[in-house]
């Protein structure tokens, strides 16, 4: 079933907000020189502190580059308003129902043609890019963010037992 006009306005409203919010001026982020000030002057020079600061550093960097591409995933959306298509699924041509969008209001396609497409890329994929997505889905879940359970805290764990 077709949006109705009132359906399409609500989720036209939200990627502009979305749209706004993504794009606003972010926190500007120091130089890892002026983070390490009073590390480098030879007080608290300790190992963990310059390890905390890479590790932050690292996951502001990756939640940019989140923001960067859902920014390039509601502007797509906002040009298929435009365009009049959508709301179509990009993969089968059916209607993407109304409570996937309310809840994505940037699907490309259905949550059955989106799984089919993931089960793709999973299989195809070589390891470290599945890896890396998995990581990165970590990094972007709010239920494993600060849980040690995810596979990007245990790929960290390895790496300093290795060390």
């Amino acid at each position: 079933m077709a949006l109705t006009k009132e359906q399409n306005q609500h989720l036209y409203h939200k990627l502009l907000h979305m749209q706004k919010e993504l794009s606003g001026e972010k926190k500007k982020t120091q130089s890892m020189t002026e983070e390490v000030g009073e590390l480098s002057n030879g007080v608290d020079n300790h190992m963990a502190d310059h390890g905390t600061l890479v590790t932050d550093r690292m996951t502001d960097q990756t939640v940019k580059e989140i923001d960067r591409e859902l920014l390039e995933e509601v502007n797509h959306a906002l040009q298929k308003i435009k365009d009049g298509t959508y709301g179509i699924c990009e993969k089968t041509g059916q209607d993407i129902p109304y409570e996937r969008l309310e809840a994505v209001p940037y699907a490309r396609m259905t949550v059955e043609a989106q799984a089919d497409v993931e089960d793709d890329l999973e299989t195809d994929a070589p390891s470290f890019e599945r890896e890396f997505h998995q990581q990165v889905k970590d990094l972007s879940n709010k239920e494993t963010i600060d849980q040690k359970s995810s596979q990007t805290y245990e790929i960290l764990d390895r790496e300093q037992d290795s060390n």
